[in-house]
């Protein structure tokens, strides 16, 4: 084989390998990467925040620039023992301050277990699951790791990846029932394999 010729090969070979680096992204590979860049980016804004919401009583906190707060406390008895109810009359204005003061514009926090949730996105996967994305101050020390079997296997489920030493991406999914009813046939074919959506 001539030397130009085994070259161009070469070349070529390094071509197709540096392709698959570039493969697109899947929709649950885009917002893991987003949420790991987010945290990465602002981690000291976000532990600020996580902090200022751990010296108040309540559960959780939305806000967006411009909006009024919104603040959630969670239910200890009755049938919706658990549930987030929103007050109508509650202010938290060293959270606001807190997030303006570490360039916050918007947010979502949860308390859960020992620690708080980032509330991100939602997806669907192929298996006909809908997935909460988050980002988790904490540790889940009883949360196994995610991988593409796990949802390949399971209807419900809960699963991190470590961000940093103090952050998780945090994942829990349910089986997409409702899409049965709309006719999609992924999702009848899991029903038929008896998936169904935790507690049902």
């Amino acid at each position: 084989m001539s030397r130009p010729f085994a070259t161009i090969l070469l070349l070529a070979s390094l071509f197709v390998a540096g392709c698959d680096q570039f493969k697109t992204l899947t929709e649950a590979e885009q917002i893991a990467r987003s949420i790991q860049q987010e945290v990465k980016r602002n981690e000291r804004g976000l532990d600020a925040l996580i902090a200022a919401a751990d010296n108040t009583t309540y559960d959780g906190f939305a806000w967006r620039r411009g909006e009024r707060i919104q603040i959630r406390q969670r239910l200890t008895e009755g049938e919706q023992q658990g549930e987030l109810q929103l007050l109508a009359e509650a202010e938290a204005p060293e959270i606001i301050a807190t997030a303006v003061a570490n360039n916050l514009p918007s947010f979502s926090i949860v308390r859960y277990q020992q620690g708080w949730l980032v509330v991100f996105n939602t997806y669907l996967t192929e298996h006909c699951q809908a997935v909460y994305a988050y980002a988790y101050r904490g540790q889940l020390p009883e949360v196994p790791s995610c991988s593409e079997e796990r949802f390949a296997e399971t209807a419900n489920g809960q699963c991190q990846s470590p961000i940093t030493a103090n952050w998780q991406l945090f994942k829990e999914w349910f089986f997409a029932e409702s899409l049965v009813a709309e006719g999609n046939p992924k999702c009848i074919s899991k029903a038929e394999q008896g998936w169904r959506v935790s507690g049902n």
